[in-house]
């Protein structure tokens, strides 16, 4: 049985959360059934700092909107955007909301970015995240075990590392990752995916920002070689869906058992 991830791969008006909820909630209605729809990160804002502390304070009727739409496409969807912490802080946060009545029964599951990214001001802005998160998306034989991150994230081998030794067996990364390094955020997807023979879905922005700043889309999935079998290039507004069979990751593992190598005291 196999699991189809769809990636909205969308264009983002900095600082409209209503606007670019209502544009996500489009192309995710538009586009055809999929098990899970992945939004880019900061898909509500973008990097317009100063409507982050108004849109964490409106953060409750993004997740309202994206549990309507999980319900009325009976499917997972996620993205990041900004949440308040418990301390009265704020977060990037990526949200995974499941629709009512699947299995587990948990509606929502939450990761706050643990690699904060320097050049767009985050350590200055959002409290970092601590703790990594997997949690099962899908139904029945299709289920997959999925670890969650957010795009500066893979630049740090050991955090997917540790995710697919506890049993990960699908990354689920959303991003805001600009030029002029999209080759780079690439080649890191394909990296991540095939060193630990995982799955991986990456939903990257497209577009330009009001600063000035582009985003190069790249959104794709990644097959447990590191081979790209879906690709969404530079397109904007589009969402890609592929079909991927959770199996391939495990066979994979059980004919080139890497993990089991790690060496203690040299490997994390």
């Amino acid at each position: 049985m196999t699991l189809r991830l769809a990636l909205v791969q969308m264009t983002v008006t900095d600082g409209a959360p209503d606007e670019n909820v209502a544009r996500a909630a489009a192309l995710v209605t538009a586009a055809p059934p999929a098990d899970v729809y992945l939004l880019p990160e900061l898909f509500t804002t973008g990097y317009a700092h100063d409507t982050w502390a108004d849109a964490a304070r409106g953060a409750a009727r993004t997740l309202d909107a994206l549990q309507q739409l999980a319900d009325a496409r009976d499917a997972w969807i996620g993205g990041s955007f900004v949440a308040a912490t418990a301390d009265g802080g704020i977060a990037n946060r990526m949200h995974l909301l499941s629709p009512r009545g699947a299995s587990p029964s948990s509606a929502l599951v939450t990761y706050d970015k643990a690699h904060l990214f320097p050049p767009m001001g985050e350590p200055e802005r959002l409290v970092a995240g601590t703790t990594r998160v997997r949690t099962r998306v899908g139904r029945g034989d299709a289920a997959a075990d999925a670890a969650l991150s957010i795009c500066f994230d893979l630049r740090f081998p050991e955090h997917y590392r540790r995710d697919a030794a506890d049993g990960a067996t699908l990354f689920l990364c959303v991003a805001e990752w600009p030029h002029p390094r999209g080759e780079t955020l690439r080649l890191l997807a394909r990296a991540r995916a095939a060193e630990n023979q995982a799955w991986l879905a990456l939903c990257n922005r497209v577009g330009a920002a009001a600063d000035g700043s582009t985003f190069p889309g790249g959104s794709c999935i990644v097959a447990p070689d590191g081979t790209v079998v879906a690709d969404a290039r530079d397109a904007a507004d589009v969402v890609l869906i592929a079909d991927v069979d959770v199996n391939v990751a495990l066979r994979a593992r059980a004919a080139f058992p890497v993990l089991p190598l790690r060496v203690p005291g040299v490997d994390v």
